[in-house]
């Protein structure tokens, strides 16, 4: 298992160029920002669009043991601003690292993802291609890498670009180039496909893995494994307090034990079987056996 990020290497490309300091760039306080168009609340998705985008996104804050030990922000369709005059762009989902998030997220100048406010560009962009190609390798790729972000990911289930269900591009200076894996060392996480079962739909998902590939599970999946341990632990030591009260019915009692157990094979009490257990030397007839288990 991959050890959790605590701090960030310094191989991020070049932002002398980006505007991401308040004081630097608004010697006079906050920017008015009221021309811009920061969100229009216009998404459209699919049911798969919409369950896969929630399954890279919640995971981060649903108690899950991601191995990052650092601020951070998951969204997604929240738009991206580098700078006061541009237009914006919406990825299906970005990572952001470093990010400390903010108390009040209702003000407008932290409801979408503005460079100038946030300090940084994203450092991981998700495009889902679902159903119908949006330009993601023709414009967005461009755009993408003029915002400085270090990797942009194209995840295109039905293979309408190409015969690559995922592409991964990294920055190199300006522009992206083709990754030849989906594991992300800035970020001390990856990407990889897996088919299972998300919310009752079976199939193949993009999902967050570490370095081993191991995928990062949500705390839902996680506590349903855990609830599972303990039903079958339960059901251990039920199967060893039934065959204790089998033996010590059957030296107390003989065959006239035989139609008692299989009342008490049906008791799933634990703590009950185990009264039963210690009051086998005690009780001197059926009838109190069954008084145990019936009041």
């Amino acid at each position: 298992m991959s050890e959790k990020l605590t701090i960030l290497p310094h191989e991020y490309p070049d932002t002398n160029n980006m505007i991401l300091e308040n004081d630097t760039h608004f010697p006079h306080g906050e920017p008015d920002t009221s021309h811009m168009i920061l969100e229009d609340d216009a998404p459209l998705d699919s049911f798969i669009n919409e369950k896969q985008q929630r399954l890279l996104t919640t995971v981060f804050y649903s108690g899950a043991e991601i191995p990052i030990n650092v601020p951070f922000i998951v969204a997604a369709n929240v738009g991206l601003f580098s700078h006061l005059r541009d237009s914006g762009i919406v990825p299906d989902m970005f990572l952001s690292l470093n990010i400390i998030g903010e108390k009040e997220w209702w003000k407008r100048n932290v409801r979408s993802y503005l460079f100038w406010e946030f300090g940084k560009a994203p450092d991981v962009v998700i495009e889902i291609v679902y159903p119908t190609p949006g330009n993601e390798l023709g414009s967005k790729l461009t755009d993408y890498a003029k915002l400085g972000i270090p990797y942009y990911v194209v995840y295109d289930p039905l293979q309408k670009l190409s015969e690559n269900v995922l592409q991964v591009f990294q920055l190199q200076i300006n522009s992206y180039l083709p990754k030849n894996d989906a594991w992300f060392a800035h970020v001390n996480l990856g990407l990889t496909l897996w088919n299972g079962v998300f919310e009752n739909i079976n199939g193949t998902w993009l999902r967050w893995c570490d370095a081993d590939g191991n995928v990062i599970k949500t705390g839902d999946e996680i506590a349903t494994e855990k609830n599972l341990e303990i039903s079958q632990k339960d059901a251990q030591i039920k199967q060893a307090l039934l065959l204790a009260i089998e033996m010590g019915l059957k030296l107390k009692f003989g065959d006239e034990y035989v139609g008692i157990l299989s009342d008490i094979s049906k008791i799933d009490d634990v703590k009950l079987l185990e009264t039963i257990v210690s009051q086998i030397p005690q009780i001197s007839s059926m009838d109190e056996l069954r008084k145990l288990y019936t009041e």
